[in-house]
C-alpha cells in the first residue's frame, strides 16, 4: 500500500475535477439568483424608467456579493458534483483498490477550500463593500432619482435640510427605530438656536415617538435654557424609508468598518450586541466552504454507479438547507443575547465540522 500522504497525479486530476464542478456550480447558483433578483425588482424599477445600462450595472455589480453568499453552497454542490461523477465511472473504487485512502482523496479538495475559505475573508473584505456601495447608489440616486441629502460613517448619518443639521447614531432598518438623534437647528444669520437630542426615537407607522428627549435654546445673548420634551416634542418628516436609502447592511462592510462601529456605539452606551455577532460572522461564514468540503467528501464516496447528478443535487441542498437552518437558529439566539455572539457565529460550522468527521471515520 502507498502511504505517502501527498500522490501529485492523482491530486491534480482530482483537482481538475473538482474545479470543472465549482466552476459550472457557481456560475449557475449566480445565474439563477440574478434571475430571481431581476424579476423580484423589475417592476418596481420599471415605475422609474431606468435605462438599460443603469439596470445592467447595478446586477453586475451586485456579483460579488452574491459569490460571497452562495460559494458554501457551490462547493458543496461541486464537490458532490465532481467526486459524484469519478464514483459513477467507478474511479473512486479503483483509487481505493489500488491502495488510496479517503484522506488521501480529501486532502487536496480540502486544501482547495481552505485557501477559497481564506480567499473569501478577503473578497468580503476589499471587493463587496466598495462594489454594494455602488450598487445601492445606482438603485437610490440613478434608478429611483432620490437625492442623497445624507452623508454617513459607518452606520452614523448626517443630513441637512432648511431648519439645520441632524446626527443620528444609529438607524436599525429591521425595527425601524433610530439610536442617539441630535438637532441643531441655526437662524437666518446661521446662529445656533435650538438643539434637539433623544435617547431614540420609535416610529408608530406616522410619526416618531421620542424616549428621552429635550431641548436646548440658545438666547440671543448665548444664555442657555434646557427644557424635557414630551414622546411628540420633537418633529421629523422624514420616514424610516429615507433613512433606508443611506442604511449599509453589515453584509455590505468591511471587517474593519464593522469593528469599528461596534465599538463607536459601546462607546456612546448603545447596545452593540447585533454588530458584534455580524462582526463573528464575518470570518465564520468564509470558512462555511471548508465546512460543506469536509461534509461532501465522505458523503459522495458512498455513492455508487447508479448513483444520479440529480441526486447529488439533492443532497446538496438538504444539507445546505440544514446548515443555514442551524445558522439561522443560533444567530437569531446571538442577537437576542442568549448564547454569546463567538458561539452564535460559529455553532453550525463546528457541529455540522463533526457531522463530517463522523462520515470521515465511517467511511474509512
Amino acid at each position: 500500500m502507498n502511504r505517502r500522504f501527498w500522490l501529485p497525479t492523482v491530486s491534480r486530476y482530482l483537482l481538475q475535477e473538482f474545479g470543472r464542478s465549482l466552476g459550472m456550480t457557481l456560475s449557475a447558483f449566480i445565474l439563477l439568483y440574478l434571475c430571481i433578483d431581476f424579476f423580484e425588482r423589475l417592476p418596481r424599477f420599471l415605475e422609474h424608467d431606468p435605462s438599460t445600462s443603469q439596470v445592467v450595472i447595478y446586477f453586475l455589480l451586485k456579483i460579488p456579493l452574491i459569490v460571497g453568499q452562495i460559494m458554501p453552497a457551490a462547493v458543496l454542490a461541486g464537490t458532490l458534483l465532481g467526486l459524484g461523477g469519478l464514483a459513477r465511472r467507478a474511479e473512486l473504487m479503483a483509487m481505493r483498490a489500488c491502495g488510496i485512502s479517503l484522506w488521501q482523496i480529501a486532502t487536496p479538495i480540502v486544501l482547495a477550500c481552505g485557501l477559497i475559505s481564506v480567499g473569501m475573508l478577503a473578497w468580503n473584505e476589499y471587493v463587496v463593500p466598495p462594489s454594494a456601495a455602488r450598487s445601492d447608489y445606482i438603485e437610490t440616486v440613478e434608478i429611483k432619482k432620490k437625492t442623497y441629502r445624507a452623508k454617513f460613517r459607518r452606520r452614523e448619518i448626517w443630513y441637512q435640510d432648511r431648519g439645520g443639521f441632524t446626527n443620528i447614531d444609529r438607524f436599525d432598518p429591521n425595527t425601524n427605530a433610530i439610536h442617539g438623534l441630535t438637532r441643531y437647528e441655526f437662524d437666518a444669520d446661521f446662529h445656533l438656536k435650538r438643539i434637539v437630542s433623544a435617547a431614540s426615537a420609535q416610529w408608530t407607522g406616522t410619526r416618531w415617538s421620542t424616549d428621552g428627549a429635550y431641548e436646548v435654546l440658545v438666547g440671543p445673548s448665548g444664555e442657555v435654557e434646557t427644557r424635557a420634551l414630551g414622546e411628540d416634542g420633537i418633529e421629523m418628516k422624514e420616514t424610516p424609508e429615507d433613512f433606508k436609502g443611506v442604511y449599509r447592511d453589515a453584509e455590505h462592510m468591511s471587517y474593519r468598518d464593522l469593528s469599528e462601529e461596534v465599538r463607536d456605539l459601546s462607546e456612546k452606551g448603545i447596545n452593540a450586541n447585533d454588530g458584534r455577532v455580524e462582526l463573528w460572522l464575518k470570518i465564520a461564514l468564509p470558512f462555511a466552504s471548508l465546512v460543506m468540503s469536509l461534509l461532501a467528501i465522505p458523503l459522495a464516496s458512498r455513492h455508487s454507479r447508479q448513483s444520479s447528478s440529480a441526486a447529488n443535487v439533492g443532497i446538496a441542498l438538504v444539507v445546505g438547507f440544514s446548515y443555514w437552518v442551524v445558522l439561522a437558529l443560533t444567530t437569531s439566539l446571538g442577537k437576542g443575547e442568549i448564547l454569546p455572539p463567538v458561539v452564535a457565529a460559529w455553532t453550525a460550522n463546528a457541529l455540522f465540522a463533526l457531522i463530517g468527521a463522523i462520515f470521515f471515520l465511517g467511511s474509512e
